[in-house]
């Protein structure tokens, strides 16, 4: 299972992070993942929450952002893909761009390069360094 594996790790630098901080709890992660980073965010969430457990992020909102798929064109176009270039089925969609290397630019219509959307970064982690009276 890919998303036990990336659940791991995601946990082990949440705690490392937490614990140079002097946190007791951590209340919240905030994880950006590119559409095409080829993991289900509820299967990474329910991973991470069994492998918190016991922990101090065991009581830890898992918070999952997605992130759209980015293009670069030679034209000096930059944005993200948006759903006219894409189609409208999102699984359908992150299945096949792992095997397309270039789209069509919407300025200019030459080949677009894929050029983000396979990101998994933890942006942020919300914790607690004292007991609250």
């Amino acid at each position: 299972m890919h998303e036990y594996s990336l659940a791991c790790e995601i946990f082990e630098q949440v705690i490392s992070t937490a614990e140079a901080h002097g946190a007791l709890e951590v209340r919240h992660v905030i994880l950006e993942m590119g559409r095409l980073a080829h993991a289900n965010p509820e299967q990474l969430s329910f991973c991470f929450k069994a492998i918190a457990e016991g922990s101090i992020a065991e009581n830890a909102e898992f918070i999952v952002e997605m992130i759209q798929p980015s293009l670069e064109c030679e034209c000096g176009y930059t944005g993200t893909l948006d759903k006219t270039q894409a189609g409208k089925d999102d699984e359908l969609l992150s299945e096949l761009l792992e095997y397309i290397s270039a789209l069509e630019c919407p300025i200019c219509g030459k080949n677009a390069r894929i050029t983000g959307g396979r990101e998994l970064i933890i942006k942020s982690i919300d914790i607690e360094t004292e007991v609250e009276k």
